[in-house]
C-alpha cells in the first residue's frame, strides 16, 4: 500500500511492544525538517517538489573565427658534383706471434685451515595448563516467556540476571633444552696440484705497411633559392543565439491536503473550517494523482504515513 506522510497537531499516537520501538526510529529519521509553524488541528500537509523557473535572454556568439590562408612557393634545388676521400691513408700492421715453451710446476692450491662445526641444541617438547582468566560473575540480559513489555526507552522493561563464569584455562606448548649446543673443531691439511705453464722463449714483433688514400665523387642538391609564404586574412562570422538563466531554483513546500481522504486507523478528522482549499488526492495501482484547486499548488507531493499497516 502507498505510504504518506501525514502532520497532525494535537493527536497523540500509541505504539506499544519492542518491535514498534524500532519502526518509530526509522520513519523519524525521513520525516522532513522544518513542517509548518502555522498548523492548527484537523489540517493535513504534503511535502511538493516545485519546479525550476528559467528566464530567455540574447546573446551573441562568434559562429566561424578569423582565419588566415597561406600561398607556398617551393623552393629551387640544383644538382652539384662533389670529389670525396672514399678512404683515408693508413698503416697496416703485420703481427709476429710469440714462442712459448710449456714447463710443469708443483703448486699449492688450497692452504692448511681449521673449520668449526656447530652442534646444534637439543630440545623436549612440554605441555602445561595455564590459567588465562580468573572464575567471575557477570550481569547478562534475560528474558522472560510471554510476557508483553511495553519499552519507553532501550533499556525499559528489559530482565538482567547475575551469573557466574567459570575460569578460563589454555594449554602452552614450550621447547626445554635437553641438551646444549656446541662447537667441534675440525682440521684440513693443505692440498697441492701439479700444473703446467707456457714460459716466454722469443717477443713477438709488429711490421708496419703503408696504406694509400682513396678518393670518389657523389652527386649533391644545393638550395638557390628557398621556399617563401604568403598569407591573407579570412574574417570571422557571429550570430545571436537564445539562452536561459535559472530565476528560482527547485524546491519543495508544504501543500495542505484533504484529511478526509486519508485513511488513519481509529481516528477520524475534525470538522475544521479552512481559509484556502486544500489538495487532494487518489490511490491508484500506478501512484498517486494530486488534483490542484488552486494554480499555486503544482508538482509531485512526496509523502508517508507513520504506523500504517
Amino acid at each position: 500500500m502507498l505510504r504518506r506522510l501525514l502532520l497532525l497537531s494535537g493527536t497523540a499516537a500509541l505504539i506499544a511492544g519492542p518491535a514498534a520501538g524500532v519502526a518509530v526510529a526509522d520513519d523519524m529519521s525521513w520525516f522532513p525538517s522544518e513542517p509548518p509553524s502555522n498548523a492548527t488541528a484537523g489540517e493535513c500537509y504534503a511535502r511538493v517538489r516545485v519546479e525550476p523557473v528559467y528566464e530567455p535572454y540574447t546573446e551573441t556568439i562568434t559562429s566561424s573565427d578569423a582565419y588566415e590562408t597561406y600561398d607556398v612557393a617551393p623552393p629551387r634545388i640544383e644538382e652539384r658534383i662533389e670529389e670525396y676521400v672514399r678512404r683515408d691513408a693508413g698503416v697496416r700492421y703485420v703481427v709476429h706471434q710469440p714462442v712459448y715453451e710449456t714447463v710443469s710446476e708443483n703448486v699449492l692450491v688450497r692452504p692448511a685451515y681449521t673449520e668449526y662445526v656447530v652442534r646444534p641444541a637439543v630440545h623436549e617438547t612440554v605441555t602445561e595448563q595455564v590459567l588465562v582468566r580468573e572464575p567471575r560473575t557477570v550481569w547478562q540480559r534475560g528474558r522472560v516467556p510471554g510476557a508483553q513489555i511495553t519499552r519507553y526507552d532501550p533499556e525499559t522493561g528489559e530482565v538482567w540476571c547475575l551469573v557466574e563464569e567459570a575460569g578460563e584455562y589454555r594449554t602452552v606448548t614450550r621447547n626445554v633444552v635437553v641438551q646444549p649446543a656446541r662447537i667441534d673443531e675440525i682440521q684440513t691439511p693443505a692440498e697441492y696440484a701439479m700444473i703446467s705453464r707456457e714460459v716466454l722463449v722469443e717477443r713477438g714483433s709488429v711490421e708496419e705497411i703503408p696504406i694509400p688514400a682513396e678518393y670518389d665523387t657523389y652527386a649533391v642538391e644545393v638550395l638557390t633559392q628557398p621556399a617563401t609564404v604568403e598569407s591573407r586574412t579570412v574574417q570571422g562570422r557571429s550570430e545571436s543565439i537564445t539562452r536561459y538563466r535559472l530565476v528560482s531554483s527547485e524546491r519543495y513546500e508544504w501543500r495542505m491536503m484533504d484529511c478526509e481522504e486519508i485513511e488513519l486507523p481509529n481516528f477520524d478528522a475534525p470538522t475544521v473550517e479552512r481559509s484556502r482549499t486544500p489538495m487532494s488526492y487518489q490511490d491508484h495501482s500506478g501512484g498517486v494523482d494530486f488534483d490542484s484547486h488552486n494554480d499555486d499548488y503544482n508538482g509531485v507531493a512526496e509523502s508517508r504515513i507513520l504506523g500504517r499497516q
